[in-house]
């Protein structure tokens, strides 16, 4: 994040700063996204590739045991090793050489799920908030919702612009977040009992 973020804005955001000031603002401003909302220069101003980065920064959040927001990173890592076993094509998760005996089919299982809902959710949300709010932009939106889901408070400026419903989305994808997707589906949904029997395997022809 700190080197992305210092090539886009090098002589963009951070022209006219000293060299040490340019890397200790990227630095910072990597660092805020996984949820301290806080920023030392106007993030409207920064360049779209840094926006983007800082999306998926805040869309991955920090550690599962953090109070960051996001996915977070342990579940961004599994899925990513998960991924990487499926292209390989073996059937055992494996990184730097080592078998992740530990890493339980659950575990697989939950950050997919996870991954999945997250996006889920932050579509619809989009899609609704940019019927209400037809005057802002799509980006403008986007990081308006992922910056609500993923706990962070940051904003492009566009968040005295939203009407009451537009609010009251975002406050909900705060709770949401905070709460987490996980977490949440599982109080509202009803949880199927352990059954003894077995359904026939199947596959899908996937691609």
């Amino acid at each position: 994040g700190t080197a992305g973020i210092t090539f886009f804005e090098w002589n963009a955001s951070f022209a006219g700063m000293s060299v040490a000031d340019k890397w200790t603002q990227a630095f910072f401003n990597a660092a805020c996204p996984r949820t301290a909302g806080f920023s030392s220069v106007d993030l409207a101003g920064l360049g779209v590739q840094t926006l983007l980065l800082y999306l998926i920064l805040m869309w991955i959040g920090g550690g599962s045991q953090s109070t960051a927001g996001g996915i977070k990173v342990n579940a961004f890592a599994v899925v990513v090793l998960n991924l990487v076993a499926v292209l390989r094509g073996t059937e055992r998760v494996e990184v730097f050489g080592r078998e992740l005996r530990e890493l339980s089919h659950d575990s697989i299982r939950r950050s997919n799920a996870t991954v999945v809902m997250s996006f889920g959710v932050l579509f619809v949300s989009v899609f609704i908030i940019s019927i209400l709010e037809p005057g802002l932009s799509l980006l403008a939106i986007t990081f308006e919702c992922v910056s609500a889901i993923s706990t962070v408070g940051s904003s492009l400026n566009a968040t005295p612009l939203l009407g009451s419903d537009s609010k009251l989305l975002v406050a909900l994808l705060m709770f949401v977040g905070r709460v987490g997707l996980i977490t949440l589906m599982l109080g509202i949904i009803k949880q199927k009992k352990h059954t003894k029997y077995q359904y026939p395997s199947g596959q899908i022809i996937i691609n």
